[in-house]
């Protein structure tokens, strides 16, 4: 099952990003490691979470 999440970043200049990530998990907090291992993420928003 692939999970499509939408997901709000702000990065260390305070600038604000919105990106969409794919995984195989609905963990929320596998998903902040995943935008924070792409992305320079201070803090990671979520918008949605659905599937694919």
């Amino acid at each position: 099952m692939k999970i499509i999440a939408k997901v709000r970043y702000v990065d260390f200049q305070k600038r604000s990003h919105v990106v969409e990530i794919e995984s195989d998990s609905a963990d929320r907090r596998h998903l902040e490691d995943l935008v924070k291992a792409r992305y320079p993420a201070d803090k990671v928003y979520f918008q949605s979470v659905r599937q694919k």
